[in-house]
């Protein structure tokens, strides 16, 4: 079983189908299956940074933007900016200019308070790219979850109930392995005894 190319991977779910009818729909499970992927995960390797430079405070977020890491203000001292809801940011609108201690998101949009256009370094979850235009980590590192997802959408569209849901729970078992691993390996699997020990 080879899971080399974009082809290979329709080339699994085609033999898995075992119908030489649903070829032209292929493409289409793909990125039915990518679209649940988007919603479901978030994970480290998903993770990317890049420069923002705010003109009165506020920056656009890149395009393929789906959640922030870590906002960090590249003035002097250096020093990561606190998340705050946009209805608590209203009450740092007025706040002038300075060094930024806070920032929130509305839509495409980063804001700083006190009020700077100093670059901020922007550490962010990026949408993972579709495995047509070029393989993507999920892709490369679990292709299995590729092949269940779409096999979920395509039994799905045939109204096969059985099989889709055996694909879903197998989809789903990837998910959520993908995300204990992220877990595991963000946090660690050290365990601190406080105090004395017998």
């Amino acid at each position: 079983m080879s899971f080399s190319t974009y082809d290979d991977l329709k080339s699994q779910i085609a033999n898995w189908l075992a119908r030489d009818d649903l070829t032209t729909y292929i493409p289409d499970f793909i990125r039915l299956f990518e679209c649940a992927a988007m919603r479901r995960l978030k994970v480290r390797l998903q993770e990317t940074t890049t420069t923002l430079t705010p003109s009165s405070g506020v920056a656009t977020v890149p395009s393929d933007y789906l959640g922030h890491r870590r906002v960090t203000w590249t003035g002097s001292p250096v020093h990561d900016l606190e998340y705050v809801a946009p209805p608590i940011y209203s009450g740092y609108i007025d706040s002038g200019s300075g060094t930024p201690t806070v920032f929130t998101i509305e839509g495409s949009s980063l804001r700083v308070a006190p009020t700077s256009d100093t670059a901020l370094t922007f550490t962010y979850v990026q949408r993972t790219t579709a495995v047509e235009s070029s393989l993507n980590w999920l892709y490369t590192k679990h292709f299995d979850v590729y092949l269940f997802g779409s096999l979920c959408e395509a039994n799905a569209f045939n109204k096969d109930v059985d099989p889709a849901g055996l694909w879903k729970a197998r989809r789903d078992e990837g998910f959520d392995e993908i995300s204990k691993l992220d877990f595991n390996e963000r946090q660690g699997m050290a365990i601190r005894v406080m105090g004395h020990t017998p």
